[in-house]
This record gives C-alpha cells, structure tokens and sequence, in this order.
C-alpha cells in the first residue's frame, strides 16, 4: 500500500484522522522501540517470569501520554470550522479554515517533537541508569550547560543520529497532519457535536487507565519483582512527565502512595530506632530533637573536616574486599576507625550532602536541598557548629550551584565557598571543574588561614574526579590498567590525591586537633539487576583524629548515621533533631539499620532483613544474601516501623520541624 493510498483510508474517518495518524503512529512506533530494548537487554528480559506482559503493560504505558496529548487537538478538530472548503460561506471562514490546519499539524508536530526526543534519549539514559528517563533526567535538565558539555565530550555520535531522528520525525508528522486535514472526510457539525463528549470520555479514560479514584501511574507497569525490565514497560514520556510534576509538585502526599500511619505512631517508631531513652525528647515542637554529650568534653572543641569523596564505591577498596585501587585510603584505614558494613541513601551527590551534612531521613524521589520549605531554617552540621562558635565552609573543584547546594547550604549554615572557579591555575580542570589534587591543594592551605585565628572550624569538602568522562592529571602514581582514562584508573587517582593531602595535612598545625570524616556521597552508578540492588550501596566511612581508635565497626549502618558519630567526638555537647545513631556509643547487641531508595523505591534493613516499599502496592520483604534479594514472610512490625521512617522525613518537612532547637 503505498503512502497516498493509506492516507487516503486514514481520511475517510473523518476531521479525527490527524489524531488518529498520530495516536497509532506512536503506538507501533512505541512498541517496535520496547521490542529493541528488549532485545538489547534480553538476558535480563529471559530470565523474568510472564515477561510477555512487558508488551500489554506497556501499550497501556503508551495510551496513557498519547490519550493526555491527543485531548486538546481532538478537541479542536471537532469544534473547528468544517474539513469542506465547499462549505464555508467567507473568506474569513477560509483563513480560520486554513490556520485551524496548521495550528493543528503544528501542535501534533511538537507533541512528536517531544515524544520522540524522550524515546531517543531512553537508549543512552538506560545504558548509565538502567532506567528509563526519570527525576534523574529532569534535574539534570536544570543545568543544561553541564548536560550539553557531557553530550558533546562523550556522546557526539548519539547526539548526531538522535537530533536527525527527532527533526526528521516530527517534521515527518507535521506533514502528514496538515495532509491528512485537507483530505479529511467532512461531518456535520451536527456529528461532531455529538461525537464530541463521547471522544472527551474516551481520552479521559485513556489517559486515566483506572475507573477507581486514583489515576494509574509508574506502580502500573510493575508487573515483576526486576526493576529494569519494569522500567522496558514504561514510556519514557510518561515517566519524565511523572517526575516533571513531583519535582514541582513537592506536596507528595506519601500516605496515600505508601500508606497511612498516625502521626504519633510514625514518630514514636522512629524514636524507638533511636536507640535512646523516651525521656531524651524534650522538646514537643521538634520530635525528634535530643541532647548529645561529648564523649570527651574539650577546652577548645576540636575541628571538622567532612571529606565527601565522589563514588568512592566499596568495589573500588581493596580493604573492603573490593579492586586493589586504594593503597592510601586502606593506609589510612589502619590509622583510624573504619566502617565496614556502611550503605548509602542514594544514588546521586546531592543524596550524600543531605545525609551527611544534615543527618535527615531521605524522602523518596526529591532531597532536601531541592525541597521548597527546607530552604531556610532547615537543620545542618555547620548551622549546629556555628551556634557553639565554629567557621563554617564548603569546597568543592565543580560549581556550587549544581543540584541547587550553594542556595541550600549558604542559607542553613554556611559561611563561605570556595569553588573550581577560584582556583587559579590549576593542574587539570574538565567540563566538571578541577582535579581532586586542585582542590585538596586549595583546601590545605584554607584550613591552615582558619586555624590561626584560633576559632574552630567545619568544613565540607566535595571530591569530583572519580566522575565520567573519567579523565585526570596524570603522574604520580601507578595506573591500574589501559588506556589511562578508565573509570579503576580515575577512582585510584582519586585515591593518590587523598593521600596526598593527608600527606600535606600532618605536617599543618591545625592536623593534631581536627576529627576527619572520609566517606563516598554515594556508589558507583546503579547497573546491577534486581527490584533495588542493595549490593551497589556499600560504601566506605573512615574517621579519623586524635583519640580515634585504630578499628573496625562492622554494624550495619547508614549515611544518616554518620554526623551524630562525628559530633560526639568534637569535644562538646549538642541538641539537635538528626534521627542517625551516634555508632560510638551503641550496645554491643543492637542490630544494625541502613535505609536507602531508588527512585520511589524506599527500602529499610535491619541485618539481613530488607522491607521493601513501592508506591501503590504492599510492602514485601526479603532476606539479603551475598547481595541477592529472596522473599521472606512480612513481618508486620518491620513493615511499620519501614513505613514511619519513610513517612517521617516528609511531615517534618512540611511543618517545619527539622530545624534546629534552642542550645543549653
């Protein structure tokens, strides 16, 4: 059949042909897109039991966004001057005839526009993330400089072949469109009138996918227990439109994707996961707000330096059983104390800054430093120290502004940032910023200027070399393999420039009465299979200073655990509100915790126990062996005590009572 010929059967439904064109057009398109990524992780795809739901699942997936975008030019095409030029009475009725046409061909032209972009960028979004385009992809949307430098430095050819394929394609349905509405069959307007709610319900259901109250969502194409073939059954414009709303749309309403629990239970759960006496919360406008004694009371309080070293996985710490590519950080570890069994909150740097800096609980999809109402007056680690007379700053070799951290940080406690852009000359710089050797040079010297004025201080110091595209100053120490510019190579470079430092760091005045934390912001990129692989969270935390015992702390532990066991050996006594356990301070026999999410997956472990939590479907749990997922009976107080911890952090976000309380 040749292409007039179909356009000509097209035609004959009537002025709703263009929506139609387009609406099948996607559907196919859509489904031989789903089929090619099924092929292309089809050992994944093989091993899934009733996978041929990926493609059902999927089309409802595709009727959804194609059912919301068609709603507006279905609308119009029927309320629009006839299709039959014989039937308009003036010129007018001709112009509004004509610029109907290509109103119309122009809106199904940028909807293709939109659609086909999203599908062209799912191929080399998945191949990083495992995942369809995401909240991920919608905050890094927010910088579009760094985006277009990592496309242009890593993705020329993918950029090339998708920008062809994105104009070419929509210019292609345009085309067809205006085509199609001239050659439209024409009804009477008595037919379209009537037709007119009956296609508006049909769209609405479409678009909802659901006759109960609430809409489908991303939980509908859920259909197995592995995330990424769920994420095949998605469409990529539907999952970036989701995340566009909850990215602006901050108010989440948890309960009713998750679960609904009283306000005291949730609080009073986590308090009893605190580890600490009911009498120690004392302060009914702060819930969780409690006092911490030093451990070693000091005259003048010792300083702070918070290292947040850029996908410092546990793979890449040979004395965490992982790659021979961190001779000075497993150096180090001898010297100090080592966490052992530690997991991260997230996936992404701004994860890390939230659980470190401000010790919060993390709530699904969005941290806090992107959160609306937690940018002034929302509890951190320098907010705290600056009120017991501490210099607060942060460095970092990239920009500040990046993932909103200046805004965030600069009003809830920081003093002063140093970034790439105030390093003059440095040995190595990429579309990030500087090397970690630039900005460990930069802060050696910074911390010696602090400490002759005798005041305390508390710094945080983010790494970025160990980042794609994987470059770095070369010399100076032992690659581990070729070519040079591998991801091994870049984290053991990142491990030389830590040394280094600490190198420069003993031999300054201010070393002898300074607590170092060293710990990853977060893994290494989540490409491991499973509904959320816990594996893939290990990290490594080393504190280090005078008094700190050379040892092992082998407890299960979270990110959130870290600035409370950090605080408790600066030397004085605090209040504050974080939820984390002081790991210093905790009997022999309690069992260790770590929560951590992937995208709206929130899980919560205790030991081998893993309660799994997605929105719109019932918690499940599983017992966690050498990194591998079994399903287990729920036990229903585990289940609750998983819910509260993921409830909480939102409900103190939205009244304001993660904030700092008053000092004695």
């Amino acid at each position: 059949m040749t292409r007039n010929t179909l356009l000509h059967k097209v035609a004959r439904l009537g002025p709703l042909s263009p929506v139609l064109y387009f609406f099948g057009s996607f559907i196919i398109l859509f489904s031989l897109s789903r089929l090619l990524l099924s092929a292309i992780y089809a050992t994944e795809v093989s091993s899934v039991d009733g996978v041929l739901w990926l493609f059902p699942v999927g089309v409802r997936m595709d009727i959804m966004i194609l059912s919301a975008l068609c709603a507006i030019p279905a609308t119009l095409l029927l309320l629009l001057p006839n299709a039959n030029p014989n039937s308009l009475a003036s010129p007018y009725m001709a112009f509004l005839q004509r610029f109907s046409r290509v109103f119309i061909a122009a809106l199904l032209g940028i909807a293709s526009l939109a659609l086909l972009y999203f599908e062209a960028v799912t191929y080399t979004f998945m191949a990083v993330y495992k995942a369809r385009p995401n909240h991920l992809f919608v905050e890094y949307m927010a910088h579009p400089d760094t985006v277009v430098d990592i496309l242009i430095t890593s993705y020329k050819l993918e950029l090339v072949l998708g920008l062809l394929l994105i104009l070419g394609g929509s210019w292609w349905i345009t085309r067809l469109s205006y085509t199609l509405s001239v050659l439209a069959k024409p009804w009477p307007y008595w037919k379209r009138l009537l037709a007119l709610p009956l296609i508006i319900l049909l769209l609405i259901l479409g678009a909802r996918s659901s006759l109960s109250d609430s809409p489908a969502n991303l939980g509908a194409a859920a259909f197995s227990e592995d995330s990424l073939v769920n994420e095949l059954a998605l469409n990529s414009s539907y999952a970036v439109a989701y995340a566009t709303y909850n990215f602006f749309n901050q108010q989440q309403n948890l309960q009713s994707r998750y679960g609904k629990m009283s306000r005291d239970e949730i609080i009073r759960r986590v308090r009893a996961q605190m580890n600490l006496p009911l009498s120690a919360f004392d302060d009914p406008q702060i819930p969780l707000a409690h006092t911490q004694v030093a451990h070693n009371p000091q005259t003048t309080p010792r300083n702070l330096v918070v290292i947040l070293a850029e996908s410092l996985s546990a793979e890449f710490i040979g004395s965490l059983g992982g790659l021979p590519l961190s001779p000075r950080f497993d150096t180090l570890a001898k010297q100090g104390t080592l966490l052992t069994n530690l997991l991260a909150t997230g996936k992404r740097t701004n994860r890390g800054v939230e659980s470190v800096i401000t010790g919060a609980l993390p709530i699904p999809l969005t941290s806090a430093i992107k959160l609306r109402l937690a940018q002034s007056n929302f509890f951190t680690l320098p907010q705290l120290l600056k009120t017991h007379g501490y210099r607060t700053s942060f460095l970092y070799g990239g920009d500040a502004n990046f993932d909103n951290m200046r805004r965030f940080l600069s009003y809830n406690g920081v003093d002063q940032f140093i970034e790439g852009r105030d390093i003059e000359k440095p040995l190595y710089r990429n579309h990030w910023g500087i090397s970690d050797s630039d900005i460990f040079n930069a802060a050696n010297l910074f911390f010696r200027q602090q400490a002759k004025s005798g005041q305390p201080f508390a710094s945080i110091l983010l790494t970025l070399s160990n980042h794609e595209p994987f470059d770095f100053p070369e010399g100076g120490f032992e690659l581990y393999e070729q070519p040079a510019f591998t991801q091994n190579n870049v984290a053991k470079y990142a491990d030389h420039a830590l040394g280094e430092f600490f190198e420069q760091a003993r031999k300054e005045n201010y070393f002898s009465n300074t607590i170092f934390l060293i710990v990853a912001d977060h893994g290494v990129e989540i490409r491991a299979r499973g509904l959320i692989p816990a594996a893939k969270y290990h990290i490594p935390a080393l504190i280090l200073g005078p008094d700190i015992a050379a040892q092992r702390i082998d407890t299960l532990a979270s990110q959130i655990d870290l600035p409370p066991t950090v605080l408790g050996l600066l030397g004085i006594t605090t209040r504050h509100p974080m939820p984390g356990r002081d790991l210093l301070a905790q009997p022999a026999d309690a069992p260790g915790r770590a929560i951590y999410h992937l995208g709206s997956t929130y899980a919560y472990q205790i030991e081998d126990q893993v309660l799994i939590q997605t929105p719109n479907r019932p918690a499940r749990q599983y017992t966690l062996q050498q990194g591998h997922l079994t399903p287990t009976p729920l036990d229903p107080e585990l289940a609750k005590d998983a819910l509260a911890h993921l409830l909480l952090p939102d409900l103190l976000h939205q009244e304001q009572r993660y904030r700092l309380p008053a000092q004695n």
